[in-house]
């Protein structure tokens, strides 16, 4: 069953509360906007100039087309419209994701919160701060083309998902614990995370521990004192200075697929130039430029096909939890020492309605396991914390 979660429009914003009363404005920045309007009015002049004719001179042409020249692979005035049609629908998009916005206020006792929508009056309610639940910590992916990025969320919890306020969005996780314990701090509210087995709160006295001291503090070390059987869906290698952890096989979720979806458009259109190829030649020109062009396309491929099937496993080695992101032949590494992770739980994704492992340290917020089932994310997590306690 899907969450209902706050939806918030900024990828970059922070509700300063050195002083107060404070305010700030949750809206979807300008440099994202501005690059969105000119590409679109771009690609809607362009259709514009072509399907009036350009700069094509029917009478300066001086020559005739041979008897067996062929229609093109599209009709001109399709991709013209089409043209016109997707730019004004950015065009359009940008300014809508613009025009609305939150603007938050902050007196030190109550938030006042004015919502904006593209139509209609504003909507404005207030609420005090002791009826809030806490600080939650939550990450979102978001797809960026056939990529897919990260959004680091620190908001102050309301039991009804439109009163949740945001304090902190980045795509940025660098400190991303200490951002969380400084605003739970300030508001001396406790750290709020939702995860697989309902909500986890702890209160601001504890935010200075490692999950290690906590859980030797609340007397919950007993609970790992036996390594747990390793589920179907995982591969547990262990060798003598060291712990390979991944998944058994490839799990998808709807960024998966959006991705799938858009390669495969690539792919056939790829191969549509192919089938023409020397139509393709003749229309650039040059044998050389095209098949420069063509190679270019193919590693483009290439790697877009990499970048669907990389794989993810976690090493723990020396003190150390080792992500590593294996893409063809490319190896990426994130580091967190177990003695200095805060939390590791199975975090709900509100965009793919899943689960992934949240792996909580000092520096940052490391995530594993997207589309992982829950009960796989559970067993990595009590691994891990078996490891960390011996």
């Amino acid at each position: 069953m899907r969450r209902r979660l706050p939806k918030h429009l900024s990828y970059d914003y922070q509700l300063k509360l050195e002083e107060v009363p404070t305010k700030h404005a949750d809206r979807m920045p300008l440099k994202v906007v501005m690059p969105g309007i000119i590409l679109g009015l771009l690609m809607a002049v362009l259709g514009c100039f072509e399907l009036t004719g350009g700069m094509y001179d029917p009478e300066g042409l001086g020559y005739t087309l041979d008897a067996d020249t062929r229609a093109p692979l599209f009709s001109h005035t399709a991709v013209d419209a089409a043209f016109i049609i997707i730019g004004l629908g950015i065009v359009i998009g940008s300014i809508v994701s613009y025009v609305r916005y939150k603007k938050i206020f902050f007196n030190g006792k109550t938030f006042s919160v004015d919502l904006r929508g593209v139509f209609g009056e504003n909507e404005l309610f207030r609420e005090f701060l002791r009826n809030y639940e806490g600080v939650r910590l939550r990450m979102e992916f978001f797809q960026f083309g056939i990529l897919n990025k990260n959004k680091y969320i620190v908001e102050l919890v309301h039991r009804d998902p439109e009163k949740t306020i945001p304090l902190y969005i980045s795509t940025d996780g660098t400190g991303i614990y200490q951002i969380w314990y400084y605003y739970a701090k300030r508001l001396n509210m406790p750290t709020v995370i939702d995860t697989d087995e309902g909500t986890v709160k702890r209160e601001v006295p504890e935010l200075d521990k490692s999950l290690k001291e906590y859980l030797f503090a609340k007397g919950l070390i007993a609970v790992y004192e036996e390594a747990p059987k390793t589920p179907a869906d995982i591969v547990c290698i262990k060798k003598a200075d060291r712990t390979v952890i991944r998944p058994k096989r490839m799990f998808w979720d709807i960024f998966s697929l959006l991705g799938a979806f858009w390669l495969c458009f690539y792919l056939l259109v790829l191969a549509a130039a192919a089938f023409n190829y020397s139509r393709v030649e003749r229309m650039i020109g040059s044998p050389a430029q095209t098949a420069v062009i063509f190679a270019a396309a193919f590693l483009l491929a290439v790697l877009f096909i990499g970048l669907m099937f990389k794989k993810d496993k976690i090493v723990l080695k020396d003190g150390r939890l080792i992500l590593v992101h294996k893409f063809l032949f490319i190896s990426n590494k994130e580091y967190a020492d177990l003695s200095r992770i805060r939390d590791i739980q199975a975090v709900y994704n509100p965009a793919a309605d899943s689960y992934y492992l949240a792996i909580i340290t000092d520096d940052n917020m490391l995530a594993f396991g997207r589309g992982v089932p829950t009960e796989a994310l559970q067993w990595i997590r009590d691994f891990v914390i078996y490891t960390m306690t011996r």
